[in-house]
């Protein structure tokens, strides 16, 4: 430590406070507001996955059907 810093005089601050703004804040979206629309659109497009599966089978299973009708009359 120099001979400056040990003799220097402590500051001392008498009088009041000058106003100060209030802080601006930004608009932020409730993130449980968002990932509850979210969740509900991820259900949404898994219950449209599962409803294209379960007709891309049946479309499957009618096209064996078809298939092994015109092997018998061939």
């Amino acid at each position: 430590m120099s001979n400056e810093t040990k003799h220097q005089q402590k500051l001392n601050f008498i009088g009041t406070k000058p106003p100060t703004k209030p802080a601006v804040k930004k608009y932020r979206p409730d993130t449980s507001d968002n990932s509850n629309s979210s969740m509900e659109e991820l259900n949404s497009i898994n219950i449209q996955l599962q409803a294209m599966t379960e007709g891309i089978s049946n479309l499957r299973e009618d096209l064996k059907g078809m298939i092994k009708k015109m092997k018998l009359k061939c």
